[in-house]
């Protein structure tokens, strides 16, 4: 059995996996899943290019497409993130608690 880690040898490991170009194409793709429903009721580019009538149906279409399409291209990632650092983020807020 290995040494186990300490949690800044697991930052550093999973910011090595998770570097600033798997983060950029994460964002690019989940970006437009989040502003297909920040609008304001006054200023709903949705409702404005399609209609209120379709604007429901549209909005759910697309939600299916950039939520396969996020699935696609990170689900790998994310399931490696899971499996090789299971719960860094509780470590993380148990660390943070005793240091802050």
């Amino acid at each position: 059995m290995g040494k186990k880690q300490t949690i800044e040898e697991e930052i550093n490991n999973f910011l090595e996996f998770w570097d600033i170009e798997k983060l950029a194409s994460f964002l690019r793709d989940i970006i437009p899943l989040l502003e297909l429903y920040e609008v304001d009721e006054d200023n709903d580019w949705v409702k404005e290019a399609i209609g209120e009538e379709d604007e429901q149906t549209i909005r759910l279409i697309r939600t299916a497409y950039l939520m396969s399409k996020i699935a696609e291209f990170h689900a790998a990632k994310l399931c490696y993130i899971k499996m090789h650092f299971k719960n860094l983020y509780k470590r993380l807020e148990n660390e943070s608690y005793n240091r802050y």
